[in-house]
């Protein structure tokens, strides 16, 4: 694994943006990773470990506002036609060529989502635990569940923490969510353990007219080969919006898992293996 940072054009001048990279910069295969809304890049490391030692070349993102990249002075350009721009910089600053493959987890799979179905040519597309139609009442949880942003003792407190916001949580084991964990948390300016993401990341969500998300028509037009994972207990991509999934757009192939709530951690190996296993097809 190799951390790096690349500045981005942002308004008039530029953002810095942290990733972390496995494999060859000559590999035949490339796929970015892309994480949920309060999270960062080292949520892919195993998954990203396992593909690199299959010959891919791995490039996870901590979007801006999150892990350690910077945060905005406008709260505005937390939105997905800024993190459009910001990953078509990084493309091209890290050399990347298209195609790659895409693996999104919730807001990353969103992302890929709108990448997608506005022609960006993915080689293969991968959602985790999300999908084109979210209803209002999940959207604002969210919203609220984020913009919470509480403030811990210690870091054993924010293991705690996330242990019980994404419980049942699948396969993961206590050394893995400690590194989870680890990643996870900065001290502010008054020395207090904080989550490490900008608060005001979710200030764009929380202003927009409540409503339902539907990207339905852009789901449609995706015409690359697409895995939908998902939780069965997860509220965020119901069984019945799955099933559509599979059945529209790109007809998904879509994989359940019992027991698991939002989002999946692809951290245990079947999980791993059925991505890779996609990807390879």
């Amino acid at each position: 694994m190799q951390p790096g940072r690349i500045a981005v054009p942002h308004n008039d001048g530029s953002v810095n943006l942290a990733y972390l990279e496995w494999g060859s910069a000559d590999a035949a295969l490339t796929a970015i990773c892309v994480h949920g809304i309060s999270r960062n890049a080292h949520d892919f490391r195993w998954l990203s470990e396992d593909l690199a030692a299959h010959g891919w070349r791995v490039i996870s993102l901590d979007m801006v506002g999150r892990g350690g990249s910077d945060w905005l002075d406008d709260a505005g350009g937390y939105a997905m036609p800024v993190y459009f721009q910001h990953v078509q910089h990084v493309m091209a600053g890290l050399d990347v060529t298209q195609p790659v493959d895409w693996i999104g987890t919730s807001m990353g799979g969103i992302l890929g989502m709108v990448m997608a179905g506005m022609g960006v040519p993915f080689r293969k597309l991968v959602l985790n635990d999300v999908g084109p139609f979210i209803r209002k009442e999940v959207v604002a949880g969210i919203g609220d569940a984020v913009g919470a942003y509480p403030a811990f003792k210690s870091v054993s407190e924010v293991e705690t923490y996330l242990k019980t916001r994404f419980s049942p949580y699948g396969p993961v084991s206590d050394a893995q969510f400690a590194v989870l964990a680890a990643s996870s948390w900065r001290r502010d300016e008054n020395g207090d353990v904080r989550l490490n993401y900008d608060p005001r990341i979710v200030e764009p969500l929380l202003a927009a007219e409540p409503g339902d998300l539907d990207l339905w028509k852009l789901y449609d037009a995706i015409k690359a080969p697409t895995l939908v994972l998902r939780g069965n207990v997860s509220e965020v991509l119901t069984a019945e919006t799955a099933e559509d999934m599979t059945r529209r757009g790109p007809k998904a192939d879509l994989v359940t898992y019992s027991g698991i709530t939002h989002p999946l951690w692809l951290t245990d190996e079947e999980q791993i293996r059925t991505v890779r296993e996609f990807l390879e097809r």
